[in-house]
């Protein structure tokens, strides 16, 4: 029990959070840096604040876009031999507004990541036919 204790003082600890958030950052910006990718990492502080690296929510955005557009399926057949239109640019949006559309699209990507990882649980559970 006292052990439980010292893990709840320690993870709720408000400079433990400062500190991991700032090393959280700076890897992601090594990884970019090193690696040269796109990197986005999205933080939920204790109180429900969210952050994200890059600070510009455009940035995140774009990132989190093409990693969906990575997980979807590849289409088999030409649907049309006509190219899709160019989607609208959206309107200026107030900072609220862009973290709430930021927080939909990690929720969605989330979602299709958790998807495919039980998607590839399953591949690996599958037993060959001789």
């Amino acid at each position: 029990m006292a052990e439980e204790d010292e893990i709840k003082r320690r993870t709720n600890n408000p400079k433990s959070y400062q500190v991991r958030k700032e090393c959280i950052k700076r890897k992601s910006m090594e990884l970019a840096t090193l690696c040269d990718i796109k990197v986005c990492t999205v933080i939920t502080g204790p109180n429900g604040e969210l952050q994200t690296w890059p600070d510009d929510f455009d940035a995140c955005k774009q990132v989190l876009d093409l990693y969906s557009q990575n997980l979807k399926p590849e289409k088999k057949y030409k649907e049309s031999s006509t190219p899709e239109p160019e989607p609208e640019p959206e309107p200026e949006r107030g900072e609220e507004q862009g973290e709430k559309d930021l927080l939909t699209l990690v929720e969605s990507t989330l979602a299709a990541v958790n998807r495919r990882i039980c998607i590839l649980e399953n591949k690996g559970k599958r037993k060959r036919i001789e």
